[in-house]
């Protein structure tokens, strides 16, 4: 057989590993799925009571995150413009980190819009990391 016709052979047999996810880490913040990176809904939560007027922006941004959550928000991160749905969205850290500006590290899905994430940290802070841990 000629080289010519292992090629295309190859290439079909390499495709499915092209479209796997990547582990990246993206630094962003963890937000919602109602807001993304606007927190377009504070003043909404602050009629209704549900975030403090007097609270600094960054706390607002905090609570209008839970807030939405609660409501039936995803979380997100928000990063460079872009935001990232989060499929395991039980992973321990994301309500600590909510409107937090972290590092988070996970393997992209073929479909470029959704992380699944295995770390958070938050950049510049000695605190606590939080790592999927493997059963």
């Amino acid at each position: 057989m000629s080289r010519k016709m292992h090629l295309p052979t190859f290439l079909m047999l390499m495709l499915p590993f092209s479209a796997t996810a990547a582990t990246k880490t993206w630094t962003g913040t963890i937000s919602d799925s109602m807001c993304g990176a606007t927190h377009k809904m504070v003043k909404e939560h602050e009629q209704k009571g549900e975030i403090s007027k007097t609270a600094s922006k960054a706390e607002k941004d905090r609570q209008c995150t839970l807030e939405c959550v609660k409501a039936g928000g995803k979380y997100v991160l928000a990063s460079q413009g872009k935001v990232f749905e989060i499929s395991n969205q039980d992973f321990a850290g994301l309500a600590e980190h909510a409107g937090h500006s972290v590092k988070l590290t996970g393997d992209l899905n073929a479909d470029g819009k959704t992380i699944q994430v295995s770390e958070i940290t938050m950049p510049g802070m000695s605190g606590k990391t939080h790592k999927e841990t493997k059963k």
